[in-house]
């Protein structure tokens, strides 16, 4: 499978996913992977509309993606893998999604919240997650649409 890019962003599918990071790479092809959303019929369609022509999303839960990327369903096509957080990355990881690196775009900033780039936020429970990942040997990098301002979150990470 043509994995070109992992994506963490709490939105899923929108504006910045649907024009900027579809065009910019070549994708084809949205999994969009989130429990709760992947059982929303509602969610699904009102992103399934932001998808612009000739990229196809699938909205799947972690267990069924790791089950089609693993068999190499989507081999054949130019794949964004999107989740909401990263509880759902490192799942994803868990059950033996391989990835040299992850862009972050939105994750929101609320109560108890550190700011580790522009738009990235994290409780000390997704601090450490994100930590885990980035241990891995994983490249994490924060950067809202392609050429915008980056973020280097491994360094970032070393703070904390």
């Amino acid at each position: 499978m043509g994995i070109e890019l992992v994506r963490v962003d709490d939105r899923l599918i929108h504006g910045q996913v649907a024009i900027g990071w579809t065009r910019s790479r070549g994708i084809n092809t949205i999994l969009a992977i989130d429990d709760p959303t992947a059982k929303n019929k509602m969610q699904c369609q009102l992103m399934k509309m932001a998808t612009p022509p000739g990229v196809t999303p699938y909205f799947l839960t972690i267990d069924e993606a790791a089950e089609k990327i693993l068999n190499d369903t989507y081999k054949n096509k130019k794949v964004m893998i999107l989740v909401k957080g990263p509880a759902e990355l490192a799942a994803l990881i868990e059950k033996g999604i391989e990835m040299k690196e992850v862009n972050i775009g939105n994750q929101r900033s609320g109560e108890n919240k550190l700011q580790l780039a522009s738009q990235m936020f994290a409780t000390k429970e997704e601090l450490e997650i994100w930590k885990g990942i980035a241990q891995k040997g994983i490249k994490l990098y924060a950067q809202g649409v392609p050429g915008g301002a980056y973020v280097d979150v491994n360094d970032a990470l070393k703070k904390y």
